[in-house]
Formats: C-alpha cells, structure tokens, sequence
C-alpha cells in the first residue's frame, strides 16, 4: 500500500470496519427502533426510517422504508430517511440527536448516495431539534409534509451554497478525508471563485506561494491543489445540468456558454470520469465526490 495515498488508506480501513488503530467500530444501531432523542422525555420517541429514492426521483421512485442496517443502495440512489414521532414514552437521553449518528453511520456505508430527512408531521420542537441537528451534519435536503416533493428535494440538493462545508464533512463521514486533518488549504481551493481557475491567480488572491500550497497538501497525502480547484469548477456545472435535466445537452452548454459539447464532455469525464448525459441524470454531490476520490485512491 506504499503508492496508496493515506485519505484511501483510511477509507479501507472504514470499510473494514475497523478504526486505523485496529479496533473495531461501533455496530450501526437499530434507527428503525424507538430512539431516544433530547426533546423526547415529554413528547415521545423517535422513530427512523430509510428508504432508497431512485433515478429520475419521482414519486413512484421511492422503496419501502426499513431499518438502516437493512438498506439496499446503489451509487446515486437518494436515501431518504424518514423521522416519526411515538406515542410511547421514554427517557430522554443526553447523547445527541440520533439523526447525526444516522447520518454519519449512513455516509461510511453508502458514501455514494445523497442523504435526505424527510419530517411528514411531528411537534415544533421536535421538528426543531431535528433540522437543527440534520444542519450540522450537512444534509443538504430537507423535505417536510405529505406528499413528498421532488421538485424540492432536487432544488435542494443542487444548491451550491454551503457546497465547501458538506464536502469536508462528507469526505469526513465517507472516510476520505481524517477528521482532524488541516481542512483550511483544502477549504480555500474550494471557495475559489468559479471564474479562478489556476493555483497561480489563486495564491495572487490569498497571497499564498503556489509551491508551498502543493507542499502543505502533498505533505497530507491529499489530492493537489489544481486537481481540487478543477473539482468545484466542475460541481458547479455538474449543479447547473442537474438543476436544468429535462433540457439537452446541447442546449446547457449553450445556457454556460461552452463552445460545444465536446467542452462539457472533456471536463466531466477528466473530472468524473462520467458523460454529461450521466452527470444530468444524477443527483446531488455524492456520486461524483465518490467517484472522483476513488479515482484519485488508484493512482
């Protein structure tokens, strides 16, 4: 594993599920159980379930909901996890909302799919507390009420704002990135402006030497520094084609003001290793962050 960068290496080690020092993780609870939260010791439990939202994410997409352990996901599929409250008292406990060990837990073992909360009805604090807590563990898609709404969920989870946080968190979670590693470096490659597309006016911006920027992040064992300004560039037209599916490519290129296709095409393939078709048909960040940190592992 010597040419293996260390971001890869700790993956593996998630994935065996086993921490690096060799000890064994904690076992995924049973969400589908009643799980108590902080707001729970007058209004009940909490009760979590997770479904799998499938490409084009329409209403006759989404599967059964069952446990968390149980789910069954493919790369791209939408796991939609699905709050209710019991009428079954209990104690409240002081360990934290049970949507952030979820949604942690969830990322490890589907790093390729989008996480969604979906609250159908629940009391104000509970709602409350939950999107408080599915906030800090950046979901990007929170849906509310009965009938779901596509439309919503696809609105949310191509918002560029707040992209640079939930790609550190998630790389985090999916075990790509160490939790304590200096995401500052890597933090401002990714709040470049779309219109920055080199290290060298970057470093004129921030008053960085480029060299020593490749260093800091050659030093990590992460990916350079070109390689993550050329990753935001692309989720930015990657968010724009899945905000705008039902239009050809052609015509997106046409809306970015791209030459031709073959522009497009170039830079999702070098970056995703995916066609622009692919790309439209996706959904969220995940799948290509996935993608593009596997890539970057078997080099």
């Amino acid at each position: 594993m010597e040419n293996i960068p260390p971001f890869f290496v700790l993956r593996q080690a998630r994935s065996a599920n086993r921490c690096l020092d060799g000890s064994k993780r904690p076992i995924i609870n049973s969400y589908s159980q009643h799980a108590a939260g902080p707001s729970t010791r007058t209004r009940g439990l909490f009760v979590l379930t997770v479904a799998t939202w499938r490409a084009p994410f329409g209403l006759d997409g989404v599967t059964e909901f069952v446990r968390a352990p149980n789910i069954v996901a493919g790369t791209g599929d939408v796991l939609l996890v699905r709050l209710t409250v019991s009428t079954v008292d209990g104690n409240g406990g002081d360990d934290g909302h049970p949507i952030t060990t979820l949604v942690r837990e969830t990322r490890a073992r589907h790093p390729g799919c989008p996480v969604a909360l979906w609250i159908p009805e629940a009391p104000p604090q509970v709602v409350i507390e939950a999107v408080r807590s599915a906030g800090q563990c950046q979901v990007r898609a929170i849906l509310g009420g009965e009938p779901l709404q596509p439309a919503l969920l696809r609105a949310q989870l191509t918002q560029p704002q707040g992209l640079t946080s939930f790609i550190l968190r998630w790389a985090s979670d999916a075990g790509y990135l160490p939790p304590d590693v200096a995401q500052e470096d890597v933090r401002e490659l990714l709040d470049a402006a779309p219109d920055v597309r080199t290290l060298e006016r970057l470093s004129l911006h921030r008053h960085v030497a480029a060299r020593t920027w490749r260093s800091r992040l050659q030093h990590l064992g992460l990916p350079t520094p070109r390689a993550w300004l050329g990753l935001a560039h692309a989720l930015h037209v990657a968010f724009f084609v899945q905000r705008n599916y039902t239009n050809s490519v052609q015509l997106l290129c046409e809306k970015l003001g791209m030459q031709s296709v073959a522009n497009m095409s170039q830079q999702f393939r070098r970056v995703f290793g995916l066609s622009p078709s692919h790309v439209r048909d996706l959904l969220g960040a995940e799948p290509l962050l996935h993608r593009w940190f596997q890539a970057r592992a078997r080099r």
